[in-house]
């Protein structure tokens, strides 16, 4: 049971601290869950999850271009989703993006749905030569979910098509993976003015972000057990009455050579503050033991 919790706790440390294209200061985290399909029938072989995965990925890809987004990696999200009994798409509410974004690491989750894809084809021949024309028409709503509170903050959607034709002689068709293609393709126009629209509302989404992002600070004096100080005061807006979360490295993971590639932490208590100076702060210890040296963390308070 304990080697189980190690495991469990190993795997929720690296996945607060990796993300697609690294994160950099200034980045906003996201997470982006698989899209829903909403769309009726879909009669070729790309089934429904599939296509709601091809969506996400390419809104991703997007995303990260863009320069200002650090985007959880897939395999991270799928394993605390696993963790969690949650889907990896579909709608969540308030309270699971809440609990999401403490176990990510991330400011804003993104959802979003399929409302329309269809592929439309036109072919002829003769004899051995045969030619196909078609088109390809997509539609998507994504939402923008603050992890500090669990509302959207930001809709968006987008729609787009694909005009498309190739040619075949005795069976050799002249567009490689024809079907992956149009579908990539024609998701693509509508994931970019979905983006577009996302960019555009950039800085207020910043703002969101700055309050998902708890604030961090250490313990500085534990003289007593019932009494600690902490490095944040006045001049990082800590109130009487707010709540931190202690938090202890309980596991260095060191390779061969000695160095250290990753900590496992683990939350040990929780301080309110009684009493806000300028620079530091006093608090009374409310459960749990505090040490100096641990880490502090704000209680986000749920709207």
């Amino acid at each position: 049971m304990i080697r189980r919790g190690f495991v469990i706790a190993l795997a929720l440390g690296l996945i607060a601290g990796l993300a697609w294209g690294q994160a950099r200061p200034g980045k906003i985290r996201v997470a982006v869950l698989d899209f829903e399909n909403n769309v009726p029938h879909v009669w070729w072989y790309w089934d429904t999850h599939l296509l709601g995965r091809a969506a996400a990925d390419q809104l991703v890809t997007q995303l990260l271009q863009s320069g200002k987004f650090s985007v959880i990696e897939r395999d991270k999200l799928e394993l605390v989703l696993k963790e969690q009994s949650l889907s990896a798409s579909g709608a969540i509410d308030p309270k699971t993006a809440v609990r999401l974004g403490k176990l990510l690491g991330v400011q804003l989750i993104l959802t979003g749905s399929i409302t329309k894809f269809s592929i439309k084809r036109h072919g002829a021949g003769i004899g051995p030569l045969r030619a196909e024309l078609g088109q390809a028409q997509s539609a998507l709503d994504v939402r923008l979910i603050d992890t500090s509170t669990g509302e959207i903050v930001l809709v968006a959607s987008g729609q787009g098509e694909k005009k498309f034709g190739g040619a075949a002689f005795k069976g050799v068709d002249f567009e490689k993976q024809f079907d992956a293609g149009i579908v990539s393709e024609a998701l693509r126009p509508a994931v970019e003015k979905t983006v577009a629209q996302i960019l555009d509302q950039y800085d207020q989404l910043g703002a969101h972000a700055a309050a998902a992002t708890p604030a961090l600070g250490k313990v500085v004096s534990a003289d007593s057990p019932t009494s600690v100080y902490i490095d944040m005061g006045e001049n990082a807006g800590v109130k009487v009455g707010d709540r931190f979360e202690v938090v202890r490295v309980v596991k260095e993971i060191r390779d061969e050579s000695g160095e250290l590639l990753d900590t496992v932490e683990d939350t040990v208590g929780t301080i309110e503050v009684v009493k806000v100076l300028s620079k530091s702060s006093v608090c009374r210890v409310v459960r749990g033991g505090v040490q100096k040296g641990d880490k502090v963390q704000k209680v986000q308070k749920s709207g």
